[in-house]
């Protein structure tokens, strides 16, 4: 039987060491099936291989050793269980994600919705490599977002409040990072020893420690494997969901765009360089100019005077008409000394993603 491996692989069904056999991987978000889809993964099991079903390290579900000529009837299987398969291969898999404030007493954000948006946006999309995403809802670190590619935690700023303290120091001996000093008779916070943990805040018996502020902080980078790299914090505290999730999309891009084939997300920050890296990622959001309907030589007039208008390293997106104004826009940019990261067809016009250069960076580059 004649199968092809690679694009089996993309949807999860893998080829084993033993000749004309294959698992299964099921996708998961957050590490959850319902009762009912484990009840018909144990059932396909005993069926179709040897009874067993394989719990991976991120939170995946295996059925190991099927043969090669029932790869369709199990592949019907699930889907009629309403199964999907998972993903393997350079692209998006599975979001690994702790409960989060769902059910954890730890929890300080919400772990499970934001696992599902990721898997939404990056489930078997395609990357230079694999490309992972943790997310924890607390700085314990349970779910090991600063062992993926993308990590999130859940953090807590706290505050001290001198009029509720009664001075038990019991802070000083339960902060496991040693944030906490006291100087005469006041509590001083290092934030950069601060694991925004909110241990403090939870056992203060006078609620003289408070939460100012609640977010995600991003990690970037993470990777064990062959070659380990612990994720960089790349921001802290960030408050909107929004604004995190836009710096992940920038973090994937440059990925995209900066990534060699099978090179890792964190051996892509590290080449092109960690500090340059983040300035692009965390830049400013993307402004746009509807240039349609804008006949030539006016439309790249008004380009050039909008990206004259933003920082270096900033980016803007241009709608533009097919034909003549997208090639001579695009090509005048790229003239300009600016980089065209993606050109993406929509429906009668085109999307143009530039990023500002000046020449001198250009040619550094």
């Amino acid at each position: 039987m004649n199968v092809n491996l690679e694009e089996l692989k993309r949807v999860g069904i893998i080829a084993q060491r033993q000749k004309d056999y294959f698992l299964f991987r099921l996708r998961t978000v957050a590490g959850e099936l319902t009762a009912e889809q484990l009840s018909a993964a144990a059932a396909i099991s005993r069926e179709y291989a040897d009874g067993k079903v394989h719990l991976s390290t991120r939170q995946g579900v295996e059925i190991h050793n099927i043969h090669v000529s029932r790869l369709r009837e199990v592949s019907d299987r699930l889907e009629k269980e309403g199964i999907t398969l998972g993903a393997c291969g350079p692209r998006g898999r599975g979001i690994v994600a702790c409960p989060g404030r769902a059910t954890c007493a730890f929890g300080l954000v919400d772990t499970k919705e934001l696992a599902g948006e990721l898997d939404r946006e990056y489930f078997r999309k395609d990357a230079p490599h694999k490309f992972k995403i943790g997310v924890s809802g607390c700085p314990n670190n349970c779910s090991k977002p600063i062992e993926n590619d993308i990590g999130v935690m859940g953090g807590v700023l706290p505050g001290w409040q001198k009029d509720q303290c009664i001075h038990c120091r019991l802070c000083l001996h339960i902060c496991p990072t040693e944030a906490l000093e006291n100087r005469e008779d006041h509590y001083i916070l290092d934030l950069e020893k601060c694991i925004l943990c909110g241990l403090c805040i939870v056992n203060c018996p006078a609620n003289a420690w408070e939460p100012r502020q609640r977010g995600y902080t991003l990690f970037l980078g993470g990777t064990m494997g062959k070659k380990p790299r612990l994720a960089s914090r790349a921001k802290i505290l960030i408050e909107s969901k929004e604004e995190l999730l836009r710096f992940i999309k920038a973090a994937f891009d440059f990925y995209v765009h900066h990534g060699r084939k099978k090179e890792r997300f964190g051996h892509t920050l590290d080449r092109v360089g960690l500090e340059r890296a983040l300035e692009q990622i965390l830049a400013k959001e993307t402004q746009t100019l509807d240039l349609r309907g804008v006949s030539c030589p006016m439309n790249f007039v008004r380009a050039k005077l909008a990206i004259e208008d933003i920082d270096e390293g900033q980016r803007i997106e241009f709608f533009l008409d097919e034909g003549e104004p997208l090639v001579n826009v695009t090509r005048s940019l790229k003239n300009e000394g600016h980089r065209v990261l993606h050109v993406a067809p929509e429906e009668r016009y085109f999307r143009v993603l530039v990023e500002k250069r000046t020449h001198k960076f250009a040619r550094a580059v």
